[in-house]
């Protein structure tokens, strides 16, 4: 009987909490943009207000769940394509893509790829997350009216990303606390008049003024003396490093603290996890994408890296080209312009270039002393032949900070051939400054190298031996919980031989080292990666964001006759450098292969380099790539027609059982009672009965006795079978008396009042 159902009312109380409530999911959604690359984020709130809005006026299911998945759709469309969605065309336009990206990633879960499911697909999967949220919000205030657990959650889920994120909750925590005092009251408001509903018949269903005010004035109470209060100095010592070391992977026992992702100036001691950081340094518009040079050290200490420092002071750049060589003779330069536009508050005082440095424009540069714009004419360079520092100076003891620059690099055409045939004898200088090694290192560093490019004869075979030796074994990239060497332990052998896993320090130091050992001259360098591809300026120029999270280090080989030739041996990582085969005659669809090249074109790869959160997973290796083609084939395999009706009609059933479950449990009960029924089965019959009601919204109140219950029961079922049912229990459950044929007596009267529960 419908009338018999549980009523949940919808007054304004519930209107309120609800509302509060939905305040709260808006905290979850606030900080996203900040710890994500989620853009769009008003999508997302906006799709979680329509969900909240269809779920509390209880439309049917029929039309909330096309509804929900159209507006999906229109989510999906206006974050990841273009065109208009109001339109047949573009409809079917997002239909006919979003079908595809469900049919791939469905592959993709069938391989059980999920690190690799598309942006467009976890955006739909948030977005129904979400509409699933907006329920169990209803179901908590209308049904059970409890939230505390979800008023905790949000407090945990803000305070991690207040303590291991840039995201700043202080103001967050008080929102959530005052609403969560509104709504906890509120909500013990709602359970007292349900209890005099239940024992009077009637009550209150409006805000009561007595609880508001006194809600109201307890609240600004609290906060004013929150606010105004004086704050002692924490008395404990604060935990919090203690769990940002456990959690981001650092040691403390080795005295490391919390490192983010940048570029350091000190480097003499590395090792150790550190936290992601998307913090933007600058912007570069280039021809392509290179990688940013800061300076490089030739010193290794066992630990790290350091640099002697050779500087010569130059009054200008503008005009002159710098005297830093980084190439010799045999090999090919081409002039390049770039740009530069650093970031506010970022502060370097020394440039950032690709390829070797020639000289600046003096008409865009700018900088900044002491926070203020400061006369390019007061300024003085100097730059550094060991490590390609070039650094600024101004006239005073302040700090100079470079804020914006054009620059004229070379950029370098390695040809292969010409690094092979390489026989002459490095430089002295060279020799003695780029083969330097510490006296403690282990000597099967020595013999792995030996091992590595055992069967290459000339140097540019074994130093691509030695780049390739990490990727081609069970090194892993990885930047969290990496460890600090130990007191006396060697740098590069305990990544070499124990951990094998680590970021771009590990595999730079360690290559260079290696090679040392091979009487290669090394030297370790330190910049930042190309970046994040944004737009195209014009043509072939294009804008690059450069973040911290893009800080990078990698190895140059010193050649004779060459100069110095970069080389990337961190996994997932790209070397940009131009290397030359030797001519040869190839058909023309090798041609054309060749110059359609992805990687050589910067414009069709909206992502030329991945920044390191990205990077640790790499490039999609053969045996991930045949895996999720596997997936994809099974997945044809498994979508037939005789499947999909299959599913459909599983869909419907469990939708069908889900909306009737009550119905069914009291079918079942009452098929269960007629046939197994006995005088034994009457307590357990009148205690489902018991259980029955309370489903069906008619709870047996506290403090309430069964008589006054039965009689409750009979008044709204206009019967006396529930007086008759509970007279004879209470004289078999606590009399403890037999049961004499009661069972067939009392019978109907059981089954009338389950019949009328709608079984």
């Amino acid at each position: 009987m419908a009338q018999l159902k549980k009523q949940h009312t919808r007054s304004i109380t519930h209107f309120f909490i609800y509302s509060m409530a939905f305040l709260i999911l808006w905290e979850w959604l606030r900080p996203i943009p900040q710890v994500t690359n989620t853009a769009e984020i008003h999508v997302f709130v906006l799709f979680a207000l329509l969900s909240a809005v269809l779920i509390y006026f209880r439309i049917s299911y029929w039309i909330i769940v096309p509804v929900l998945l159209i507006a999906s759709l229109y989510g999906v469309h206006t974050i990841f394509y273009e065109g208009s969605f109001f339109s047949l065309e573009g409809v079917l336009e997002t239909l006919r893509l979003f079908t595809g990206e469900v049919k791939y990633n469905l592959g993709l879960i069938y391989a059980r790829e999920f690190a690799y499911l598309t942006d467009p697909f976890r955006t739909f999967l948030l977005l129904l997350l979400l509409a699933l949220i907006c329920y169990l919000l209803y179901f908590w205030i209308f049904h059970t009216k409890r939230i505390f657990f979800f008023l905790f959650t949000t407090i945990i889920y803000i305070t991690v990303l207040d303590t291991f994120t840039p995201v700043d909750a202080s103001v967050a925590i008080v929102r959530i606390v005052v609403i969560g005092f509104f709504m906890i009251t509120l909500l013990q408001m709602l359970k007292v008049q349900d209890e005099e509903r239940v024992i009077s018949g009637k009550a209150d269903t409006f805000l009561s003024p007595t609880w508001m005010y006194t809600l109201i004035v307890m609240i600004t109470i609290a906060i004013i003396v929150g606010i105004v209060a004086p704050k002692p100095d924490p008395q404990w010592s604060d935990p919090v490093p203690t769990i940002r070391s456990v959690v981001l992977g650092e040691d403390s026992r080795s005295g490391s603290t919390t490192k983010k992702i940048g570029y350091g100036e000190n480097d003499e001691k590395l090792g150790g996890g550190f936290a992601q950081d998307d913090e933007l340094v600058f912007q570069a518009e280039v021809v392509e994408p290179v990688y940013w040079r800061g300076e490089s050290k030739n010193h290794y200490t066992g630990q790290g890296w350091v640099s002697g420092q050779f500087y010569e002071e130059t009054n200008t750049i503008f005009e002159e080209e710098v005297e830093i060589s980084f190439f010799e003779e045999l090999v090919e330069v081409e002039d390049t312009i770039a740009s530069v536009k650093m970031e506010e508050d970022v502060g370097f005082s020394h440039f950032f270039y690709p390829g070797q440095f020639k000289m600046a424009n003096i008409n865009t540069l700018t900088h900044q002393v002491a926070g203020e714009e400061g006369a390019v004419g007061n300024l003085t360079f100097s730059s550094d032949a060991i490590s390609g520092r070039i650094q600024a100076h101004g006239s005073t003891q302040n700090n100079v900070t470079l804020t914006s620059y054009d620059i004229v690099y070379e950029q370098p055409t390695f040809p292969i051939e010409t690094l092979r045939n390489i026989s002459e004898a490095d430089p002295e200088e060279i020799q003695m400054r780029y083969l330097q090694l510490p006296e403690e290192l282990p000597e099967r560093v020595t013999e792995l190298a030996k091992e590595i490019v055992e069967g290459q004869d000339t140097r540019y075979d074994q130093v691509v031996a030695v780049e390739q030796y990490f990727s081609e074994n069970d090194f892993i990239y990885q930047t969290t919980d990496v460890p600090v060497p130990e007191e006396g332990q060697d740098y590069v052998d305990q990544f070499l031989f124990e951990t094998q896993l680590g970021y771009c320090d590990n595999y730079s130091t360690s290559m260079a080292v290696l090679l040392r050992t091979l009487d290669i001259p090394t030297r370790w360098v330190k910049g930042f990666t190309a970046g994040e591809w944004v737009e195209e300026i014009d043509e072939n120029r294009y804008l690059y964001e450069v973040r911290n999270g893009n800080a990078h280090s990698w190895v140059e080989v010193y050649f004779p006759g060459v100069g110095w030739v970069p080389f990337e041996p961190t996994q997932g990582f790209d070397n940009y450098t131009e290397f030359e085969e030797e001519e040869t005659v190839v058909d023309v669809d090798t041609a054309e292969n060749e110059t359609a090249e992805p990687a050589s074109d910067p414009l069709d790869r909206e992502d030329p380099f991945a920044p390191e959160d990205e990077e640790a997973s790499g490039n999609l290796d053969e045996e991930t790539a045949s895996g999720s083609n596997k997936g994809d084939y099974l997945l044809y395999e498994w979508l037939t027609l005789k499947n999909i009706i299959i599913s459909i009609v599983v869909a419907v059933l469990v939708v069908v059982f889900y909306q009737k479950q009550h119905y069914l449990q009291n079918k079942y009960f009452l098929v269960y009672y007629r046939v197994l029924g006995k005088d034994e089965k009457f307590v357990s019959a009148y205690q489902r009965l018991l259980w029955i009601l309370k489903n069906e919204g008619l709870e047996r109140a506290e403090g309430e006795t069964l008589r006054e219950y039965a009689k409750r029961i009979d008044k709204q079922l206009n019967s006396n079978s529930m007086g008759k049912l509970t007279k004879t229990y209470e004289r078999v459950y606590y009399g403890d008396r037999e049961t004499k044929g009661e069972w067939q007596t009392l019978q109907k009267e059981w089954e009338a009042i389950v019949k009328k529960m709608g079984a």
